[in-house]
């Protein structure tokens, strides 16, 4: 115990204000340098633009670790691997409802949405993927029917509010 108190008591008048300082410029540069390679290898995994990508570093190269808050607000949202596994996501879906639509054409038709071209459902009243209204109450017999009809396909009158 007495040893412990004695190393410290020594590491304690052996420490002045000078290695402090030393000590957090060296733990300054070790972060900046840290924040540059972790920009670096971010923004090559979200973007192809060569300009993107040397902006992004100029900027916490520019402004010091505050510039990583920056490069937040600028990079794009999605990875391009991301990009890429929706894309193949949605080939997929589309595979799938073009195979169940040559097996079994007695089933349901192939509908789209009309603002995102998502694969839907006749009785969906809402696209699942943007929420876009796909149906609407007819104004005389209350019957739901397409946004697109003019007609009413049950009672047959002409869908405007009078």
């Amino acid at each position: 115990m007495q040893d412990l108190e004695l190393y410290i008591n020594h590491f304690i008048e052996t420490v002045t204000l000078e290695m402090i300082l030393k000590f957090f410029v060296v733990y300054f540069f070790v972060i900046w340098i840290s924040v540059i390679i972790w920009v670096v290898r971010d923004i090559t995994n979200r973007s192809d633009s060569l300009i993107l990508q040397i902006l992004s570093v100029l900027i916490v190269f520019i402004l010091s670790p505050l510039g990583v808050f920056v490069y937040l607000l600028i990079r794009p949202s999605h990875t391009l691997f991301e990009k890429y596994y929706d894309e193949i996501e949605e080939n997929l879906d589309d595979l799938s409802c073009s195979i169940n639509k040559r097996f079994w054409v007695e089933e349901k038709t192939l509908l789209r949405c009309p603002k995102c071209h998502y694969h839907i459902e006749d009785d969906y009243q809402f696209c699942p993927k943007c929420r876009t209204e796909l149906v609407k109450k007819c104004f005389h017999c209350k019957k739901n029917i397409n946004m697109a009809w003019k007609n009413c396909p049950f009672c047959g009158k002409e869908n405007k509010k009078k």
